[in-house]
């Protein structure tokens, strides 16, 4: 344990023997600066001579062992300027190409002590203007002067003095007129030339200026010499001296005077001697070893500088000349006294920031030049290190020093008194211990107190509206406008949230921008920066005022109307607004939106914006005398007029010639020209629903829209085939025209009936054939007849609340031009449609009547309703004819509600496929299956625009347009099969569609030959008379539904049109209707039917009761016996 105690102490010991001074801070308890999370220590850069050094050590001593900081010594510099520079944080201040300003986030250096301000003025200047932010800071004068000058030594002075009474410290005893100052000093030949320059080798060949303006200054021309390139040197007449006139003549009176380097100052030397008249023989030491021990060895005048202690054995005094002459010198006449420049201290603009009371103790420190050449002597004569004679200085000369050291309580700007017991910031130094000086922290500030002690601060909490980020500060900064700040004490301040800002510093609250509206982000300055959100526009005037965009309005943030007008924003393209593709709106008023018929014709963008020369309202018409092409208006071309005044008469005359084609004699078998007009019609209808289903205000994909686009024709909208070149561009006027084209093409067919008359008898058109065509126009142009009655009533609803005509956008509903187009389209709807509707459901119901009556022209009147259809199912013309009213009513009543219409539409289309698939009532069986399929199809086209709604997810459209596109091709293939069948129709044209010879494709089987039929049909009817009729009843009751249905199906077929006998149980239409010519055997025409076994026979004779079925069965077997024996 003693051991262990004994080795301490002697640590102890070691420990304090490295400390200077008593009551020594420990290296272990120094501090580092810190500074944006960088901690180092206290950076002193000396410069590179003795003074230098020693006042570096004093100051680092008591700023270690006094303050406890920790401190480093870096450089050292060459010169006071490589100081200056180390203090602004160049990182390489020594090097003269390149000092590397501005590389470090800090400065490492943070004092430099023994500076020589003057003579670098310019330079101090130029940092203070190029870093102002740290560039260093001059804290004054050290406490002494340095000067530059001719030094002689004591002891030639004092003999001088006794011997001829001759003050040598003076310039006017060295005179040669008066004075004979060369019995005091060395002469020439006295020294050795080895320890000096030759003069070609210094500044007096070197410095060729200062020669010209030696001679311009002394007009001494002997004393220098000027080469043949024009350049002037010294002239040394023995290699090694400059002469001056006092001892030029004789060389035995001439003073040596030693400079070093390359000659320091030698023009000024020279001056000086020339014009007081001194014999100064001034040379250049050969290096600085010779320098420094020339004068030693001489006696001599010598170049010197203080404080310095190379010569300070030799107590020299520098000979006085007259005062130093600012303006003499600037004009280069150097003959008074040099300059007596002040020694300054330095340090840099952050240490007042980072340890102000080392800042302190620098500006205190102030020591005279008699106490630092007297150590600096020591020093030279002991040899020991600088760091010894200051601590040995220090320690014996308190009283010297104590006066440098800051008072602990006596804070300078940027801090504020901390009490180390509370860890506190505290208002005063009274009442409180353990109070010192810290940097005032972040959300306080640094206000001056004053008491009995005198000056001093205190750090204060930064009031509401105010904050204070980086400490050390003299006051808070109001918050900025666009923050705000609502505590006490922050170190920032708050941001003004979106819909908020703040035009006024230091406020403690954001001011709300107006209801509706906000701003882009945080931190607005102005309520100008308030904006309407996404989605709205402002439309105040003056004032900021919200409103919601309207459907076709693209509203980014901060939209007004005034930059949807301009079509610019102050804060770039993306904040203006924009219609959208598809809408319009007029320039005088952009907030009114309209919806485009065709999103092709509205490009959006700004208002009044329409595409391919269009105008009106929403871009809907070409100018008179232009029609438009799909992609732009242009002119009308006479071509275009003759093509419709062509096609209008090629209409009617295919019209006159459709009473050849479509008149012809009807069989229950599918003839060519049927076949082929069938599977024509059925295309005609198939692309009339699908343009009526186009119609649907649904967003169909573009490829879709081109193919609409052309099925348009078949609905009569004849607007995008230059129909305006002809009707001209008055909407109301086209579309009475399309209305017309309806009665108008009746009255030719009329016309044509009536001037038939005039033709022989052979070639008149009969009556009731030209009542069948005329069904037959309105029966193919129905869906397009009523398509255009309903138009007028299809009034679609712009954003703005405004209604326009689907099919004609340019048409506002409820305008005098939409009132004439109801009062056309009611008319071709009341009479056309619904008329027409009315008249086929008569002829419908009494067509069986007139058949069986052997009304044949009534029922040859009825043709073009019944033709197309097996002779059972006569009737379904009639609800064929209403598909295409009831495919347009969808959109009619719900013009803006495409779901309405995809459900509506999709429910005929299903009723009509059930009913299509039960009765199978086309003639040929393909076309029965081909009609299914294309019913299918086009429910699932559809049922596909379900998929194009405005809410259908974005991943849902290449879906869709997918589906749809493999749709219309489905329907597009069952159409070329319609083709290919008129193709084959027309190439088996000798062969009559139901017989043995057909295609069996075309039958979806091959029918059994009429004469196997035959044959059958006569053994059943023998097989039948010999059943007995009891026996029969009891099979007949054990059949189903269907099968009893079947049998009676083809009683009512055998009763029709095989035999005479009245056994029909159902209404059927007898082929004889149509050709006027009975199929029944004469024999079978006379033949009687057997009575009914029992019950009693119905009013109706066509139907019999479904009970009787045996004794009809045997009756037949009577009567076709009885036909065919």
């Amino acid at each position: 344990m003693t051991g262990l105690s004994l080795l301490l102490g002697l640590l102890y010991v070691q420990h304090c023997e490295s400390l200077c001074l008593p009551d020594a801070v420990l290296p272990q308890s120094r501090e580092n600066l810190v500074n944006k999370g960088e901690s180092y220590p206290v950076g002193l850069w000396p410069g590179d001579w003795a003074a230098a050094f020693l006042v570096t050590k004093l100051v680092r001593i008591l700023i270690e062992e006094k303050l406890g900081f920790n401190v480093t010594e870096n450089g050292p510099g060459g010169d006071s300027l490589s100081g200056f520079y180390a203090l602004t944080g160049c990182v390489t201040p020594n090097n003269l190409a390149d000092r590397g300003c501005g590389q470090a986030s800090v400065t490492y250096n943070h004092a430099s002590l023994e500076g020589w301000t003057y003579g670098y003025a310019r330079d101090w200047d130029y940092l203070q203007v190029t870093y102002p932010s740290t560039a260093p800071v001059n804290l004054g004068n050290s406490g002494y002067y340095g000067s530059v000058t001719m030094y002689v030594g004591s002891t030639v002075i004092r003999n001088a003095y006794e011997s001829e009474g001759l003050a040598l410290s003076y310039y006017r005893s060295y005179n040669v007129t008066w004075n004979t100052p060369w019995n005091h000093f060395t002469g020439l030949e006295s020294l050795d030339r080895n320890d000096l320059l030759p003069c070609n080798r210094t500044r007096f060949y070197s410095s060729s200026a200062d020669m010209e303006l030696y001679v311009e200054q002394t007009n001494d021309a002997a004393g220098v010499a000027q080469l043949p390139d024009g350049k002037w040197h010294a002239v040394c007449p023995d290699g090694y001296f400059w002469l001056p006139p006092g001892c030029r003549a004789n060389t035995s009176h001439c003073i040596p005077f030693f400079t070093g380097g390359t000659g320091w100052n030698v023009e000024e030397w020279m001056v000086k001697a020339t014009l007081w008249n001194m014999p100064v023989a001034v040379t250049v030491a050969a290096n600085w070893a010779s320098f420094t021990q020339l004068p030693l060895k001489h006696d001599s005048i010598f170049y010197w500088w203080t404080p310095d202690p190379t010569f300070l054995e030799l107590s020299p005094a520098a000979i006085l000349f007259p005062p130093y002459d600012e303006t003499a010198w600037s004009k280069g006449d150097k003959s008074t006294g040099s300059h007596m420049g002040s020694i300054d201290k330095y340090v840099s603009k952050d240490l007042v920031l980072l340890a102000p009371n080392v800042q302190e103790l620098i500006s205190n420190f102030r020591i005279d030049l008699g106490n630092l050449d007297n150590m600096l002597l020591e020093n030279k004569i002991s040899g020991e290190a600088m760091e010894d004679t200051a601590c040995r200085w220090l320690k014996n000369n308190p009283g010297s020093w104590d006066t440098w050291l800051p008072d602990v309580t006596k804070c300078f700007p940027g801090f504020g008194l901390y009490s180390s017991e509370t860890n506190t910031f505290v208002p005063n130094r009274q009442n409180f211990s353990s109070v010192a000086c810290i940097a005032c922290e972040s959300g306080r500030f640094s206000k001056q107190f004053i008491d009995d002690k005198g000056v001093t601060f205190v750090c204060e909490i930064c009031p509401i509206g105010t904050s204070q980020p980086s400490g050390a500060s003299l006051s808070c900064e109001p918050c900025s406008p666009g923050e705000y700040q609502d505590d006490e004490g922050s170190s920032t301040c708050k941001r003004c949230q979106i819909g908020d800002y703040e035009d006024e510093r230091g406020s403690s609250t954001c001011k709300s921008c107006p209801s509706g509206s906000w701003t882009l982000g945080l931190g607005s300055v102005t309520i100008s920066d308030c904006g309407c959100q996404a989605g709205a526009i402002d439309v105040g005037e003056g004032n900021l005022s919200c409103a919601t965009c309207s459907e076709g309005l693209n509203c980014p943030p901060m939209s007004s109307e005034e930059s949807l007008k301009s079509g610019t924003a102050d804060l770039g393209d993306a904040y203006v607004p924009q219609l959208k593709p598809g809408f319009f709106s007029t320039i005088a008023q952009p907030l009114e939106v309209y919806k485009c018929g065709k999103v092709i014709q509205c490009p959006g963008g700004p208002p009044g914006s329409c595409a391919g020369g269009l105008s009106g309202i929403p871009c809907a018409e070409c100018l008179e005398g232009m029609t438009w092409n799909g992609g732009e208006c242009v002119q009308c071309q006479d071509f275009q007029r003759a093509m419709w005044v062509l096609t209008l008469c090629a209409v009617f005359a295919f019209l006159t010639m459709a009473y050849y084609l479509l008149t012809s004699k009807v069989s229950a078998k599918a003839s060519v020209l049927f076949t082929t007009s069938l599977a024509m019609g059925m295309a005609v209808t198939t692309l009339q629903s699908i343009g009526i289903i186009s119609m649907m205000t649904v967003e169909w994909p573009v490829d879709l829209k081109g193919v609409f686009g052309w099925l348009q024709i078949f609905i009569l909208d004849i607007d995008s085939f230059a129909f305006s070149c002809l009707a001209g561009s008055t909407t109301s006027l086209r579309y009475i025209g399309s209305v017309v084209f309806f009665p108008a093409a009746l009255i030719w067919i009329l016309a044509s009936y009536l001037m038939s008359q005039l033709l022989p008898a052979s070639r008149r058109w009969e009556w009731a054939k030209t009542l069948s065509l005329m069904g037959q126009f309105l029966q193919v142009g129905f869906s397009t007849m009523s398509t255009i009655a309903l138009a007028p009533l299809m009034c679609y609803t712009h954003p703005n609340g405004q209604q326009s005509i689907l099919k004609y956008p340019n048409v506002i509903c409820g305008e005098p031009t939409h009132t004439a187009m109801m009062v056309a389209g009611s008319l071709l709807l009341s009479i056309g449609c619904f008329g027409f509707v009315a008249i086929c459901t008569y002829v419908a119901f009494k067509v069986p009547v007139w058949s069986s009556m052997e009304k044949h022209k009534r029922v040859q009147s009825a043709r073009f309703l019944l033709f197309r259809f097996r002779l059972d199912i006569w009737w379904y013309g009639v609800p064929l004819l209403i598909r295409g009213p009831l495919l347009s009513l969808p959109i009619v009543l719900a013009t803006d509600a495409p779901p309405v219409q995809v459900i509506s539409v999709s429910v005929v289309l299903m009723t009509f496929l059930c009913l299509q698939a039960v009765m199978w009532p086309w003639k040929v069986p393909l076309i029965n299956a081909v009609d299914c399929w294309l019913g299918f199809c086009i429910m699932l086209l559809v049922i596909s625009s379900s998929l194009h709604l405005d809410h259908s997810p974005e991943q849902f459209q290449d879906f869709a347009r997918l589906f749809s596109t493999a749709v219309m091709s489905l329907i597009g293939g069952a159409l070329f099969l319609m083709a290919l069948m008129t193709l084959t129709a027309l190439a088996l044209r000798s062969v009559a569609l139901g017989g043995s010879q057909d295609l069996a494709i075309f039958n979806l089987g091959r029918p059994a030959p009429a004469a196997l039929v035959s044959q059958r049909l006569q053994e059943t009817a023998e097989e039948l008379m010999n059943i007995p009729r009891e026996h029969l009843t009891k099979i007949l009751n054990g059949l189903g539904v269907l099968d009893n249905r079947k049998i009676t199906d083809c009683l009512t077929l055998l009763s029709t049109e095989i035999t005479s006998n009245p056994a029909k149980f159902g209404p059927r239409i007898s082929s004889s209707s149509f050709s006027g010519v009975s199929n029944k055997f004469p024999n079978a025409e006379k033949a009687t039917a057997p009575k009914p076994v029992t019950g009693k026979a119905p009013d109706n004779p066509q139907i019999q009761p479904v009970s009787n079925a045996p004794a009809q069965l045997a009756a037949f077997g009577a009567q076709l016996q009885t036909t065919w024996l």
